[in-house]
Formats: structure tokens, C-alpha cells, sequence
């Protein structure tokens, strides 16, 4: 039922608008990110494909705005692929390069808090939301925590990765605070 939703949602041009290309590309390199990251003779293809696939992060929003294209695809796509990614690439860094196993699992937490909340959301008030601007904070100095990690470790890594914590425990909150006052508000008309 909620796909089909989310399918009525849609509109089909929306999979051609150049921030939405960008997105389905950085969901592309989530499998070859994580399969040259789990490989440590491979750690400058994870590198390339982490920063491309971030990379895309940091433009599709700006993309869309200058175009006019801001979209509900986007807008569906864009955390999942950042999540995936980032995600993945914290569990697969963590297992061979020295991240926090804790800062992953607190990742995790909140990054399924907020997917659970989004599809709440969908679900019962057909609302999309997008990022605070705690979350893009925190995206990109996780961002740059991964890259040094995949470079150098944690020697160069783990300061980044420790600054990260400051917006990322506050757009857990944020987002918390969105969700409540979005589920308060009477139904959409």
C-alpha cells in the first residue's frame, strides 16, 4: 500500500531531472563503495567512488533549486541513498579501519529513526520532509570523517568524526521535534 502510494506521488519526469539522475547514480555506488572498502588494496577506488557518490550529495539539492525541479523523488531518494551510503560505508569502516563501532551503532539508531518517522509520516499524512540544517551539517562531517578514515585512519579521521557528534545529536533532535509537530497538525487538506 505504501508504494503504491509513494508510485502516486511520483510523477514519471521527475526520474529525468538532473538532481534525481545524481541521486540514482550515488544509489548506484553505494555496492562498489562498500565492496572496495571491505578490500584494502582497493582503498583509493572507495575513495573515488565514497567522494563521487558525496560529491553528488552536495550538488543534487542545489541543482534542483536553481531548476526549479525540487521534487517528491527526491525528496524520497536523497536520504536513502545518503543513508545507505554513509551508512555502510560506517559499518564496513568500523570492521577495518578503526571507526567507532559505538558512533556507528548510534548512526544506525538515528538514521532508522528517521527513516521509521519518514514513512509514518508518508503513510499518514502523505508529507515529505527534508534535511535540518543540523543534518547537512552532520552529512558533511561524516563525510569528510569517512574520507580521512579511508585515507589515513583514525590518526587523521577520528577528530573530524568526534565534531560530527555536535550536529548530529542535534538534528536527532531536530528531526524528533519535525516529526512531533508534524504529527500534531490536523490532516492535510
Amino acid at each position: 500500500m505504501a508504494l503504491r502510494k509513494v508510485a502516486a506521488m511520483v510523477e514519471p519526469r521527475e526520474f529525468c531531472y538532473p538532481s534525481n539522475v545524481l541521486t540514482l547514480f550515488r544509489l548506484l555506488l553505494v555496492a562498489p563503495t562498500l565492496y572496495f572498502l571491505a578490500r584494502p588494496e582497493r582503498r583509493r577506488a572507495a575513495l573515488l567512488c565514497f567522494g563521487a557518490g558525496m560529491l553528488t550529495d552536495a550538488i543534487d539539492g542545489p541543482i534542483a533549486r536553481a531548476r526549479g525541479e525540487v521534487s517528491r523523488l527526491g525528496k524520497l531518494i536523497d536520504p536513502i541513498a545518503d543513508k545507505l551510503l554513509l551508512n555502510g560505508t560506517a559499518i564496513i569502516l568500523s570492521r577495518t579501519r578503526g571507526f567507532p563501532w559505538w558512533i556507528t551503532g548510534l548512526l544506525l539508531f538515528r538514521d532508522l529513526g528517521i527513516l521509521a518517522a519518514a514513512a509514518v509520516l508518508l503513510r499518514r499524512r502523505s508529507h515529505l520532509t527534508t534535511a535540518e540544517s543540523a543534518g547537512k551539517l552532520t552529512t558533511a562531517l561524516l563525510t569528510a570523517a569517512a574520507l580521512l578514515y579511508i585515507a589515513d585512519g583514525p590518526r587523521s579521521g577520528k577528530p573530524v568524526l568526534y565534531l560530527a557528534l555536535l550536529p548530529f545529536t542535534l538534528s536527532f533532535f531536530q528531526y524528533g521535534r519535525r516529526f512531533l509537530t508534524v504529527m500534531r497538525a490536523g490532516p492535510e487538506g
